[in-house]
């Protein structure tokens, strides 16, 4: 990840599809989001005085907005600073752009020739961009993938991850993101000690 990470901070972002990339590709890895649900963002959705994310819709592959595939799919995310700062500064590029064209632009991820971005043809670009970095090829969804496990290994509670993901259930959430490692392994030996010795 951190290589993936120094790999974006090279990118020239005064282009704005390198922009477009670098925020997307950050924002997918701060939220945990699926990326029909990035897609389908408008600004309206995004409350940028308190750093909140809400997700109502998706994009589907026939370009068509749904609804979540469950009611834990709608969900408000709060997001950090270092992200809110960044989507700050990528909507005011974004409504330059935007203007340029002589339009104004209400999707977050646009890119402009169409209402909603096309996943395959991101995913394209993503693929040329894990390559040059020299990385392996995670698919959009190793950025859910990779958020989820960092804010396990954080200690942030599964139920608060489940809420994040939109998952119907906890068990879904941990048979798919939870990983042990030796050191967790420890851990839990350590974790036992201190509940019984605590008695």
């Amino acid at each position: 990840l951190k290589q993936f990470l120094d790999y974006l901070d090279t990118l020239d972002q005064s282009n704005y599809q390198n922009l477009f990339d670098v925020v997307l590709y950050k924002f997918l890895l701060a939220t945990g989001c699926r990326i029909g649900e990035a897609l389908a963002l408008e600004w309206s959705d995004i409350d940028l005085e308190n750093g909140i994310i809400s997700i109502t819709k998706t994009l589907n592959r026939q370009q068509e907005v749904n609804s979540p595939k469950s009611k834990a799919g709608y969900r408000d995310i709060p997001i950090d600073k270092a992200t809110l700062l960044m989507l700050k500064q990528y909507k005011k590029r974004q409504q330059v752009q935007s203007w340029q064209l002589g339009r104004s632009e209400t999707v977050v991820f646009s890119v402009f020739t169409e209402k909603y971005a096309y996943a395959s043809k991101l995913r394209k670009r993503l693929d040329k961009h894990f390559k040059a970095a020299g990385v392996t090829n995670v698919c959009f969804h190793g950025f859910r993938h990779t958020h989820t496990t960092m804010m396990l290994y954080a200690n942030t509670s599964p139920k608060d991850v489940q809420y994040r993901l939109g998952h119907a259930n906890l068990m879904m959430t941990e048979n798919t993101y939870w990983h042990t490692n030796k050191d967790n392994a420890k851990k839990a030996v350590s974790n036992y000690e201190t509940a019984i010795n605590n008695l």
